[in-house]
């Protein structure tokens, strides 16, 4: 495990990147591109978010130190031999969702600058779908293949 990460995510502190990214415990980070449209005449919204690029921890903290952010979890349920955790970050805006092994270890963390917090979680098929506070978005995360998001508005 990367020691900057180690050191963020402990059994003291669980720290992210306040990035719409994936962690994963050797440092490296996938950063997504995370968005939502509104369109007045049908007053439909869309959510979205894809992978953008890969880039490494390291790379963040050269130009930001002050990346990390607290989360605190709402939720978790039982995954593997660890649990998956959902919850919110420092801003009433935020959501993470991180999975954890049998000692609390960092398997991989996600982060989201907007999707407001994560209050519900359950898996489907190696599917893991996380709602959010305000049970407005959805999102299905691939399980075998952590950057195939999808975002669902539920309602507008």
């Amino acid at each position: 495990m990367n020691n900057s990460i180690a050191e963020h995510w402990n059994l003291e502190k669980h720290e992210l990147p306040g990035i719409n990214c994936i962690i994963f415990p050797n440092g490296t980070v996938t950063i997504l591109n995370c968005y939502s449209t509104y369109n007045p005449n049908t007053k439909e919204s869309k959510s979205f978010c894809s992978p953008l690029c890969d880039t490494t921890i390291e790379s963040i903290a050269k130009y930001n130190v002050e990346y990390w952010t607290i989360v605190d979890e709402w939720v978790s349920i039982e995954y593997q031999d660890g649990k998956i955790h959902g919850g919110d970050g420092q801003m009433g805006n935020e959501g993470f969702i991180a999975c954890t092994d049998a000692e609390n270890r960092l398997v991989w963390g996600i982060f989201f600058e907007n999707s407001n917090p994560i209050k519900d979680l359950e898996i489907k098929d190696n599917i893991l779908i996380a709602i959010n506070e305000h049970t407005e978005l959805q999102i299905e995360i691939n399980l075998e293949n952590l950057t195939q998001i999808k975002m669902t508005s539920i309602k507008s």
